[in-house]
């Protein structure tokens, strides 16, 4: 297991599904950031969970297993550098590589084994490896951000022409994708670093950080974490309608609250003091909550700070 070994400063293989709007955890404008952060010296910093750890300390396991399954040779695991693609701005980091030795495998789910898009592939030359650990019940495919977009780009790197992503599901279950080159991810990958490569040119050009259009209102916060309460923002009238969605929203959630509270009013006072009831197909449930002791604590000194509020305060002006 040899770890990151890609550089902080462009884009690399394993952040490409946060690139491509595919990760539950990052988004694109979070990877710029990141990469802005680092080519200023200002590195991210990263906490690296309990699940990550076991996953490198079973990395070497899950790919000693694939090459077992699949007949595979001359298996490494260890790696001193990184691996960067010959004409795009984009690096990788590899779990293993093997051998294939040209034997044709087929779907075998007993074995745990699943060729994606065909029938069958040939494992011609060598592949490259992906280990992952997850505790999502076993799939059919993995998500896209859980390897194969990943594999894409590093077998683009190193001109392999096939690849696998070997999973192992909650701890028990270990299941092996076998994949071939895509022309298609390959195309959205090179038009996506391209794209965030000239983002970064700008920003070295100018100081200025060329943002994507905001996943989500928390990623807009990301975006623009402080403010400056002296400077008015003039919007075009097209902002008038969002304004208007907003209210409307809010006007709904009020109602649907109201609705709810009168709802709930109503089923505690049939209730009474049952702490359970049963009414069609629904069993409607209002227990009792205990709390244990506490003893009493006094709240330490905070020195003062400010930061962005992440909901817009709307009022109507005459």
């Amino acid at each position: 297991m040899s770890g990151k070994l890609t550089p902080n400063t462009m884009m690399s293989a394993s952040r490409l599904p946060a690139l491509l709007g595919l990760s539950k955890y990052q988004t694109p404008n979070d990877e710029l950031q990141a990469t802005i952060n680092a080519i200023t010296g200002k590195e991210t910093d990263f906490a690296q969970n309990e699940s990550m750890a076991w996953g490198d300390r079973l990395e070497e396991i899950i790919l000693r297993e694939t090459a077992k399954r699949l007949q595979l040779l001359d298996l490494k695991t260890e790696f001193n550098k990184a691996f960067y693609h010959e004409t795009l701005p984009l690096a990788c980091s590899l779990d293993g590589c093997a051998d294939g030795a040209g034997q044709v495998v087929r779907t075998d789910p007993d074995a745990g084994i699943f060729v994606v898009g065909k029938e069958s592939i040939e494992l011609a030359g060598v592949g490259v490896l992906e280990a992952k650990l997850t505790a999502v019940a076993p799939e059919d495919m993995p998500a896209l951000y859980r390897g194969p977009v990943q594999l894409q780009a590093q077998m683009d790197i190193m001109q392999g022409k096939w690849g696998c992503v070997a999973v192992l599901y909650q701890g028990t279950t270990l299941r092996i994708f076998l994949f071939e080159p895509h022309a298609q991810t390959l195309a959205t990958i090179k038009a996506a670093v391209l794209e965030f490569q000239s983002k970064l040119e700008k920003f070295k050009s100018t100081g200025e950080i060329d943002f994507y259009t905001p996943a989500s209102s928390k990623d807009a916060d990301r975006m623009f974490p402080a403010a400056d309460d002296s400077r008015t923002a003039h919007l075009p009238v097209k902002a008038n309608q969002l304004v208007d969605q907003i209210l409307a929203a809010t006007s709904d959630i009020k109602a649907a609250e109201v609705r709810r509270a009168e709802a709930e009013t109503e089923l505690k006072a049939m209730m009474g003091d049952a702490g359970r009831a049963k009414v069609g197909a629904y069993e409607v449930r209002w227990p009792m909550r205990y709390y244990k002791a506490a003893p009493q604590r006094i709240v330490p000194a905070k020195d003062a700070y400010a930061i962005r509020q992440s909901t817009l305060s709307i009022k109507e002006i005459s």
